[in-house]
């Protein structure tokens, strides 16, 4: 399994693809659609789904238009899905250069959860990490040791927690809970900003002492 890191949108989201042979998925398509398709058909990705890591506006602004050219379903948290069809829920109504973003309806959505061990056929473990949003999930691929932490974990921060539906603690707690059980030498792919490892914030993190 490759990942691949794309950032050149808006607000900097992280977007990734998760590659094995040449099938693909696509994890938080930001804003640049043209630099996302872009690289799928120069690198001849079959992508099969689009994953949100949670359910703001940020890291869904591709989405409608990846999955309507690729005719794929998007997974998501079930907490995420008022947020995908509500502006005010997903903060784009907030912000003065954005319209409204919301999920078109004909979108086939598919819950995933805990219990989930597969996604169109790529191993992973799926880690609920409400407190930054009640949606919010991280990605963790065990055999490659590899976690996609959407906004739960940046490298020495956290997610934002001053939104309404927010919890400083319980994302403290679920950070400690779950994302710090994982091996020290899991590296962590943040839904913005740079890479880093769980030893590494479990040493340095300032929000995690």
């Amino acid at each position: 399994m490759k990942l691949e890191k794309f950032n050149q949108n808006y607000l900097e989201v992280n977007t990734y693809f998760i590659i094995e042979d040449n099938h693909c998925l696509l994890i938080d398509p930001g804003s640049n659609i043209k630099g996302i398709l872009k690289y799928i058909n120069n690198h001849h990705l079959n992508v099969l789904g689009v994953i949100l890591t949670h359910a703001h506006f940020d890291h869904f602004i591709s989405c409608n238009e990846v999955i309507k050219y690729f005719d794929v379903p998007l997974y998501v948290h079930k907490k995420a899905n008022d947020l995908l069809y509500q502006g005010n829920q997903n903060l784009s109504s907030y912000v003065p250069e954005i319209s409204s973003i919301v999920l078109d309806k004909n979108v086939v959505v598919k819950n995933i959860n805990e219990e989930t061990k597969v996604v169109e056929g790529f191993k992973l473990n799926v880690l609920h990490v409400p407190g930054h949003s009640p949606d919010s999930i991280c990605l963790y691929f065990k055999e490659e040791k590899i976690l996609i932490s959407g906004d739960a974990l940046f490298k020495l921060s956290i997610g934002r927690t001053d939104f309404h539906y927010s919890n400083t603690k319980q994302l403290l707690k679920n950070i400690k809970n779950k994302l710090f059980r994982l091996p020290d030498d899991t590296m962590v792919y943040p839904g913005h900003g740079d890479n880093t490892t769980i030893g590494h914030e479990k040493k340095h993190n300032p929000y995690l002492k």
